[in-house]
């Protein structure tokens, strides 16, 4: 199931157009950052999630800007637990979230 999926579905759940776009481009970054850099891992799965999330700490994201995106992947995982397309959900935000 691709992203362009994904950007329809926060809309029927209530969200701004904005928020849909920032959600679409983030997801957008974690599948790029996993097709140049985890080619042999399984793209869904709480690994893949934790060495991207390494990965924006590493580059010197800001904490605020690391934990939108960790939101924006959270609602895509949601989507994706909803649509059956992977079973369980590999993000929590209270265990991943960054504590400021």
């Amino acid at each position: 199931m691709n992203v362009d999926h994904f950007s329809n579905w926060p809309f029927t759940e209530g969200e701004a157009v904005k928020t849909i776009e920032s959600y679409v481009n983030d997801v957008k970054g974690f599948q790029f950052y996993l097709q140049e850099k985890l080619k042999d891992i399984p793209v869904l799965s709480r690994f893949s999630f934790v060495r991207y999330k390494e990965h924006l700490i590493k580059e010197d994201y800001a904490v605020s800007t690391i934990n939108k995106k960790i939101n924006s992947l959270k609602v895509y995982n949601d989507f994706l637990t909803t649509k059956e397309v992977i079973n369980e959900p590999f993000i929590q935000l209270r265990k991943d979230k960054i504590k400021y």
